[in-house]
């Protein structure tokens, strides 16, 4: 094997770049509106949920948790959880007593897809939201589609976040399939 030298600054630089690139793979993230980095490793190590995010401080996104990991939220730092799925829905119906037996705050806010995409529902989302707490609050629907577009319109309609920063939001919540309803409702 032939070995080469290397210029001192092609060396130096090489160490710099991989320290760089080194450092954008760390645990912190920025939370919606661009504040400070949140670490966000020690629930996120904790649970593995179905299409699971953290796109705001203390607020966890996902599709609908199973039993079992129902039952390790608040190991994880879980302290309420508010669900937008419909009773009627498969697979669900059963997380009121769960939470009860766990000792985890549990409201359902039952969002019909995009026609339960109302002011009303929003403003009902956004008291929740807006309730101080201790610890995370995990918001959850089937698949986190609900709660991106429920985000997006509270960020937009209540917060007052520019339209394209709370699209932004919705998505990286989870929101896919109700994206163009979600645009549709912030164009006016």
């Amino acid at each position: 094997m032939r070995m080469t030298r290397m210029p001192i600054t092609t060396h130096l630089l090489a160490v710099l770049l991989g320290l760089t690139l080194t450092g954008c793979g760390g645990q912190a993230t920025q939370n919606a509106v661009g504040s400070s980095p949140t670490n966000t490793a020690s629930t996120d190590e904790k649970l593995a949920l179905y299409k699971q995010s953290a796109p705001l401080d203390n607020v966890l996104c996902s599709g609908q948790p199973s039993e079992d990991e129902f039952g390790r939220l608040k190991a994880a730092g879980i302290s309420r959880v508010l669900h937008l799925r419909r009773v009627i829905e498969k697979g669900t119906g059963w997380e009121e007593q769960r939470a009860k037996d766990t000792g985890i705050e549990f409201v359902r806010l039952e969002i019909a897809g995009k026609n339960g995409l109302t002011r009303e529902n929003v403003e009902a989302f956004a008291k929740f939201m807006n309730k101080e707490t201790t610890g995370t609050t995990l918001v959850s629907c089937a698949s986190s589609n609900r709660v991106g577009a429920m985000l997006a319109l509270k960020a937009f309609w209540l917060d007052k976040m520019p339209r394209n920063e709370a699209l932004a939001l919705g998505k990286k919540a989870g929101m896919l399939s109700l994206t163009p309803a979600v645009e549709q409702l912030t164009a006016k």
